[in-house]
């Protein structure tokens, strides 16, 4: 170590240091990508663990439930000693009216965790009841006269899943053509819906000139067309690819369109 060397200096205190983010697009789309590899993986080995101890619990109670077969060697001992199948095991008590022996063995209730027995049996029925209900319920519900069976059902609940994740898509691309548009000089959204939706609190004839003015710059009246939000989100992030080579799943603004056909997988969300 030389003696001019001051660590005290700024050479040392005031180092390059730099931000750790990910600049580049195609590395933040490589990060992207090996994350989301690594979440789908982790994703499968967790639904196979759970498939295989729910599928090894269904094969023993199955086997559980069946009779033992004559060709059991504990079948064919007890045969030997004038057993037959349906019969009771023991002597029948002299005297007695009712016979009282079991015909079939006490059933075997496997542990699974550390609760009691009572409240493991009790929690088991009362899951055993609710999806009955449920079961039951979903038979019984009428909509315009007809009985909406399971199938049925989930089709609408994921109709309905996929209209509220579209309405949020459509929120954050809206924010997204907005602040492009700003950034390149745009005054007015190319259609009313292109931005988001303004809160403000006008007068009623100021009102009626700010519609008049919206309806003209757009280009096309709102309501001659009507989409919904999944038809507004296509049609919104499409104008976005063409005019500024952003691709709103991949959240990259890209170079060109060279850059941009090599690195986004696709235009639509199942692409990515």
């Amino acid at each position: 170590m030389s003696d001019e060397d001051d660590y005290m200096s700024d050479k040392f205190l005031c180092g390059d240091v730099r931000p750790s983010l990910v600049q580049q697009p195609n590395k933040k789309r490589q990060i992207f990508l090996e994350e989301k590899k690594r979440a789908h993986i982790k994703r499968q080995k967790q639904e196979s663990f759970t498939r295989k101890g729910i599928m090894n619990i269904k094969s023993l109670e199955e086997s559980l439930k069946k009779p033992i077969e004559n060709q059991n060697k504990g079948f064919q001992m007890l045969a030997k000693m004038g057993y037959k199948s349906g019969e009771a095991l023991g002597k029948k008590m002299s005297g007695e009216e009712t016979d009282n022996r079991l015909i079939e063995p006490i059933g075997i209730s496997i542990k699974s965790d550390r609760g009691g027995l009572g409240r493991e049996t009790a929690l088991r029925d009362l899951a055993e009841r609710r999806r009955q209900k449920r079961e039951q319920q979903l038979r019984n519900r009428l909509v315009g006269g007809e009985t909406v069976t399971v199938e049925q059902f989930r089709k609408r609940a994921q109709e309905k899943a996929d209209e509220r994740f579209a309405i949020g898509a459509l929120k954050r691309s809206q924010l997204s053509c907005e602040t492009l548009d700003l950034e390149n000089g745009i005054k007015e959204a190319e259609l009313s819906w292109f931005w988001p939706e303004r809160n403000e609190n006008v007068n009623e004839e100021g009102s009626d000139e700010t519609n008049n003015e919206n309806n003209e710059g757009a280009g096309v009246n709102d309501n001659e067309e009507e989409y919904t939000a999944a038809e507004k989100v296509e049609i919104l992030t499409s104008y976005l690819r063409t005019s500024y080579k952003f691709c709103f799943w991949c959240g990259v603004r890209y170079k060109d369109q060279d850059d941009m056909n090599s690195n986004c997988p696709g235009e639509s969300r199942d692409d990515h």
